[in-house]
């Protein structure tokens, strides 16, 4: 199981990093044919768009992964200085809370994608449920590893 899941992992940071790409690539053409031509392609924007919103949503998810996403640690290294049971217990809600909000966007992003699939985007006129797909499937995987965590948490204990 954790081998599948370092796969997703390393999947999302390929995809993450091509969508990465694609926007830098895009941006520079856009200011270079704007300012040396005169105009930019009617795609190039909103391709852009939608590959920001793909990378920073799977980056989000590979963090869950890492457990690098924000977080303040400040009333946590407190209780950690006066009780390692109560800093691994408060641990331990904080996961179940993201792995909760998790599911909930993931249950709403399917609903937002699937009320988006009559829907075109207005450049490329394609079906607005592709670019909407990266809330699911970010939150899916984010849901995924908090999980992990959960289980790898009691595991040890």
């Amino acid at each position: 199981m954790a081998k599948a899941l370092s796969l997703i992992e390393q999947a999302l940071r390929v995809i993450a990093a091509i969508c990465l790409f694609i926007l830098t690539t895009l941006v520079v053409s856009q200011v270079v044919l704007r300012y040396g031509y005169g105009g930019v392609p009617f795609f190039t924007e909103e391709v852009a768009r939608y590959a920001m919103i793909w990378m920073a949503l799977l980056a989000a998810a590979v963090g869950v992964r890492e457990a690098s996403h924000i977080r303040i640690d400040f009333v946590p290294d407190i209780i950690g200085a006066a009780s390692p049971r109560a800093r691994l217990l408060l641990d331990a809600l904080l996961d179940i809370i993201s792995l909760t909000v998790f599911l909930v966007l993931l249950w709403y992003g399917i609903d937002m994608m699937m009320f988006a699939a009559g829907q075109t985007s207005e450049g490329l006129r394609i079906s607005l449920s592709y670019p909407y797909a990266a809330v699911p499937v970010s939150f899916f995987c984010a849901s995924l590893f908090a999980a992990l965590r959960l289980v790898q948490r009691s595991a040890a204990k």
